[in-house]
């Protein structure tokens, strides 16, 4: 016990005297548990952040000891001891502390003890002496202050240190940014391959240099110029990228201002009917427009650069020389800037008046003329002959007046004329737009290069559910993001593939439209645009649909006529020798009673004994007694086989003879009776039938129609069953009730299979819809039944149906 006292006392000794060893010494030390929050640390610690050495036990370190990095305050997580404690690895580095950025050089030894417990000690060195580490200060501080954003990544492209431009132009602040990648900018204006080219030249070692369309914090989009820069380490590897960003959003601006001020002002150049040149001081031509080479004969190679004394006929040419020199000279102006009719000279040698004026345009290096000449020998041409008209008035004046009154009339017949072609130019546009709103057709317009929606009719406003105001100028492709996998019916990239073609959209409330599209490609506005037509042609589907139910029932029908005619004719055979035999045999028993007799009176009188003893051995070798009295009964049997065998080819010939096409009187009681027979074979193995015919008068309908809405309604019916009681061995119930109600005849057909849910329930009679297995079923039954109860006979056809309940069918017919 005094040896363990005496090495404990030993080993406090050693403990203050190391404590007070790391206490006197100016690097501060710092110990922590595994949360990153103080055990203990030296005077020079707590001297460092000027706080008592007792109030800084247990607190975390981060909290009171935050360091910067290239003058940004690091994030909680990037702090070194953070990121220790996360890798289980000890982190060294040259890092920053307080208001005044005071550089130290930070070690983070991190420890596993005995016990598993883990802990760190963490050493800092004031570098502010170190000539290195004020360089990098400077170096930091003039990347923090530069215009320029200045973004640091690592070789993952992560975000390790931003300037405080890059906060100004793109609006994220550092801690925000931080471990992230610059994915955060992108506005989506550049593709895949952009990127991946961007990245193959920076990893290849390469500088990048780009412009780049991008997306601040707030989602506006601005344009930057953009240089990458790959950094190595010592061993050459890329280790860094530095990106440095200028924001020239209002020089792209500009200079599209400048590209359209100066499209504007060539269409202008080129445009104008007045001939356009521009000379230098000596008079050698720079520019000329096309109205100049056409007003003086030359092509344009051969005027620039010449001069345009060559416009000037030979004798005039000192007279302008002097003009020109005298200008230059003393700046009184003679022609410059004062229109002025002269003579000029074409090509050809042709001489032509004009009427001239020059402007003087001066810049920092030069002086330069243009001018604009007016071919006025049209109007010479008309002044001259305004003036021997002129000459003459006196004798022509009553000529004049009726030739004037001539072409006032013309005039103003000119003008109708004009208003009425553009009244009727107003009634076109009028008409084309009212045929685009009138068709029941969608029409969309779509601007190709920005795939925004620029017109629209109220077809497609019905069809999508859209209002016109809310999609013109939007995304064609952001609009219709719903279409899914048809997208590229209604939004169509180019031209290219098939103008027109068949196809599906989806309309409101989820619903498929089967549809024919046409692309027309138009040009508006000098821009490429592609007109889209939708026309919808669910109608048509369902007629075909309904054409092509007809014809398999029309070829069934015939398959069924032809069956029952081959089997009607050998039935009948049998069951005429059937009935033939019957009456035989009825016949024979009479003579037999009275052979019977015969023999009996044999026997009394004990004659033919021998003959007796022979035939009553014959009779009880062939069981006559059993033959006597199972015969007529086998005939009886055999006969009503036949009969149903003839109900059943009578059910089929009525079945596939459904009469004529124009209603006629129908039993409906005998097709029910009909129908289930013909369909026999498909519930008699599932359920018992149970037919409830009622009083009910003739109708008239489409009878053939009647016959397969029955048919397809019991097969149904049969399949629910099927559904419920497979395998169960019990069989399900069909039952098919008639009624009267007024001017109405009832039909119920009612099963207690596996029922539907509400939801399946609405959607019953929708074309294509359906509950079966792929192959099992078209979803086509009851949407004709629907189409031939309600639209060919204005009746009505309810359901009532619950899961594992039953269905119940409600048919309305109309007696008129």
């Amino acid at each position: 016990m005094e040896k363990k006292t005496e090495i404990i006392n030993e080993l406090r000794s050693s403990i203050g005297r190391l404590e007070a060893v790391l206490s006197s010494i100016d690097e501060a030390i710092l110990w922590t548990d595994s949360e990153g929050k103080v055990k203990w640390c030296n005077d020079s610690f707590a001297r460092l952040i000027g706080q008592k050495r007792i109030f800084i036990m247990g607190k975390t370190v981060t909290d009171f000891f935050p360091l910067n990095k290239r003058g940004q305050k690091l994030p909680a997580e990037a702090h070194p001891l953070s990121v220790a404690l996360r890798l289980e690895t000890s982190q060294q580095g040259d890092y920053t502390f307080g208001p005044d950025n005071i550089p130290f050089f930070i070690k983070i030894q991190y420890l596993n003890t005995l016990d598993g417990n883990q802990s760190t000690v963490i050493t800092a060195r004031d570098s502010s002496k170190e000539k290195e580490l004020a360089d990098y200060r400077i170096q930091g501080s003039a990347l923090a202050a530069a215009a320029d954003a200045i973004v640091i990544l690592d070789k993952r492209g992560k975000i390790h240190w931003a300037n405080k431009a890059f906060t100004s132009m793109t609006g994220y602040e550092f801690d925000e940014i931080y471990g992230d990648t610059l994915k955060i900018l992108k506005s989506g204006h550049h593709s895949k391959e952009f990127y991946a080219e961007m990245w193959d030249t920076i990893l290849s070692g390469s500088l990048w240099i780009g412009e780049m369309v991008n997306k601040r914090k707030t989602g506006e989009i601005y344009y930057e110029e953009q240089k990458i820069t790959p950094v190595r380490d010592s061993d050459g590897k890329i280790s860094n990228f530095i990106a440095i960003k200028t924001d020239i959003t209002e020089k792209r601006l500009a200079q599209k201002s400048l590209e359209d001020r100066e499209a504007k002002l060539s269409a202008l150049f080129n445009g104008v009917i007045d001939a356009i040149v521009t000379a230098d001081s000596k008079g050698d031509i720079i520019t000329v427009n096309p109205a100049a080479e056409k007003i003086f004969g030359y092509e344009h190679k051969e005027l620039v650069g010449k001069n345009v004394r060559q416009f000037v006929p030979p004798e005039l040419r000192p007279h302008h020389d002097s003009f020109i020199k005298r200008y230059l000279t003393t700046r009184i102006p003679k022609i410059i800037g004062i229109g002025r009719e002269i003579e000029a000279m074409r090509k050809d040698g042709t001489r032509f008046p004009i009427e001239l004026s020059i402007n003087e345009i001066i810049t920092a290096d030069a002086t330069m003329f243009t001018a604009i000449v007016r071919d006025i020998s049209e109007r010479k041409r008309q002044e001259h002959e305004l003036h021997e008209l002129n000459e003459h008035l006196e004798q022509l004046v009553d000529t004049r007046t009726k030739d004037l009154t001539q072409k006032t009339e013309e005039l103003i017949r000119e003008i109708a004329e004009r208003k009425e072609a553009e009244r009727l130019i107003r009634q076109s546009s009028e008409l084309l737009r009212s045929l685009l709103d009138g068709i029941y057709a969608a029409f969309l317009i779509i601007d190709l290069e920005n795939r925004t929606i620029t017109e629209l009719n109220e077809v497609a406003e019905s069809m999508f559910g859209f209002k016109k105001s809310e999609i013109i100028g939007y995304n064609c492709d952001d609009v219709f993001a719903s279409q899914g996998k048809y997208i590229d019916t209604v939004c169509p990239r180019s031209y290219e593939g098939e103008p027109t073609k068949e196809s599906v959209v989806i309309g409101t409330e989820g619903t498929l439209i089967p549809v024919t599209r046409h692309v027309l490609p138009i040009t508006l506005k000098y821009r490429p645009h592609l007109a889209v037509i939708l026309f919808d042609i669910a109608e048509r589907k369902n007629l075909e649909r309904k054409l092509a139910m007809a014809q398999k029932l029309e070829s069934i029908g015939r398959l069924a006529s032809g069956v029952a005619h081959e089997i009607n004719t050998p039935i009948q055979y049998v069951g005429d020798s059937l009935l033939f035999i019957k009456e035989a045999f009825d016949d024979l028993l009479k003579v037999h009673e009275i052979d019977e007799k015969i023999l009996q009176a044999c026997r009394k009188l004990n004659e033919f004994e021998k003959m007796m003893n022979s035939r009553d051995e014959v009779a009880e070798e062939q069981d006559l007694e059993f033959l006597i009295k199972e015969i007529p009964g086998a005939c009886n049997v055999a006969s009503e086989g036949v009969t149903k065998v003839a109900d059943i080819v009578r059910a089929m010939k009525n079945f596939s003879h459904p009469g004529h096409e124009d209603k006629q009187l129908t039993d409906l009681n005998k097709s029910i009776t009909t129908t289930t027979t013909v369909c026999r074979n498909e519930w008699k193995y599932v359920a018992e039938m149970e037919l409830k015919p009622g009083d009910i008068p003739h109708i008239k309908c489409f009878h053939g129609s009647i016959n397969q809405v029955l048919l397809n309604m019991t097969v149904n019916a049969a399949h629910a069953i099927r559904k419920k009681f497979e395998g169960s061995g019990e069989k399900g119930k069909i039952t098919i009730a008639t009624s009267l109600d007024n001017n109405f005849v009832i039909i119920r057909l009612s099963d207690n299979g596996s029922g539907m849910t509400p939801e399946i329930k609405d959607k019953i009679f929708e074309p294509f819809f359906t509950t079966k297995k792929v192959g099992e079923g078209t979803g086509q039954g009851l949407a004709i039944v629907h189409d031939i109860i309600v639209s060919k006979h204005n009746g009505s056809i309810d359901v009532d149906s619950s899961p594992e309940t039953g269905t119940t069918f409600t048919i309305k017919l109309p007696l008129e």
